[in-house]
């Protein structure tokens, strides 16, 4: 860390997953603008360092060791050489709790969770529930229930737009071209994006109907590409394999961001590449099982969903005992909401 910064900063600890960190960016955002002069800084884990590193509202990004007790004391130790007036830990961890009460800042916000509350000065119900159900809310309007101690104003439940530079946005499209899709498709934004997600069984679309929907795409005239993170490789290989679409190379996060703009709309799971697609602006088509829309859409107008919406859902669990009629979505379904995000028929 660089010379003492004599700015008053509040420290935002946000470690992971990927939707989750992106909605923490419209917490931090509105922290900045309700006092421009404060210094934000942002714990986050390395993987996502280099996709928010360079947004406006971020001061310094401190990235925690993976492993190491000798690397984790230098790490704490540069924490609380930042001397934050405040410290919001919206993600909730005992290792997230650890960071917050390191950090040695009068005030620390967080979660009432049991042992992890003893860290904070100030706490905050995990959940809001009426007549025994829990009301949804999104994880930004969570984030700006802890965020209002420190000063904060609410302003928008949609995570706002990443930057990407020229460079990496090139470089993205140049990836694109040599895996399979000519320029013309590129630049005017005419390929159909799929991404089957991370085969979590209670959240998951069946491949065949990917591979289906994909065929019935390209018979239309429509450039589909499937792009893929962590995980999820195999299925995209298998859905363009089968489908005749375009497998998305290899990508880094600020690589996919710029790829996703070159899209017309992407269709997906809720997963965090639905997330990052938002936040590049990339109108998105969303199929909900086991989670919850209400707290997980976090999108704008051209942004639409499938939820069956069973009496058993949202349920949250990764195996469903009944065969997960929650995902048994039609490829019609998913047709018709391509047509509402992109304007056309598909």
């Amino acid at each position: 860390m660089s010379a003492r910064d004599n700015r008053d900063w509040v420290l935002v600890i946000r470690l992971r997953q990927l939707g989750d960190v992106l909605a923490s960016l419209e917490v931090m955002r509105a922290l900045k603008a309700h006092r421009p002069e404060r210094g934000v800084a942002l714990v986050v884990n390395a993987a996502y360092a280099p996709l928010v590193e360079h947004e406006p509202y971020i001061d310094r990004v401190l990235v925690p060791p993976a492993r190491g007790t000798l690397a984790w004391a230098r790490f704490l130790r540069d924490v609380r050489a930042l001397s934050p007036s405040s410290a919001i830990d919206l993600h909730g961890s005992a290792r997230a709790a650890l960071i917050t009460l390191a950090s040695g800042a009068r005030q620390r916000v967080g979660y009432d969770l049991r042992l992890r509350r003893r860290a904070y000065t100030v706490v905050e119900p995990r959940g809001e529930f009426t007549d025994g159900r829990r009301v949804p809310h999104n994880p930004i309007t969570w984030g700006f229930r802890l965020a209002r101690h420190a000063g904060c104003d609410p302003v928008s439940t949609l995570p706002p737009e990443l930057r990407v530079d020229d460079d990496t946005s090139q470089r993205a499209r140049d990836r694109l071209r040599a895996a399979g899709l000519s320029a013309d498709v590129i630049a005017r934004r005419g390929v159909i994006a799929l991404n089957p997600g991370r085969p979590v069984p209670s959240k998951s679309w069946p491949v065949e109907r990917f591979i289906d929907l994909s065929r019935r795409l390209r018979a239309a005239g429509h450039p589909v590409m499937v792009f893929w993170g962590p995980g999820e490789e195999v299925d995209a290989n298998r859905i363009a394999r089968e489908s005749g679409a375009v497998c998305a190379p290899s990508l880094s996060l600020p690589e996919m961001v710029g790829a996703l703009r070159s899209c017309a709309v992407l269709v997906t799971i809720d997963s965090g590449l639905k997330h990052l697609a938002v936040c590049a602006r990339t109108p998105t088509v969303t199929l909900f099982g086991s989670t919850d829309p209400r707290e997980w859409h976090m999108g704008a107008a051209r942004d639409a969903l499938v939820w069956k919406g069973l009496s058993c859902s949202p349920c949250r669990r990764l195996l469903c005992p009944f065969g997960t009629p929650c995902m048994d979505i039609g490829v019609d379904e998913v047709v018709a909401m391509l047509a509402h995000s992109t304007g056309e028929a598909a």
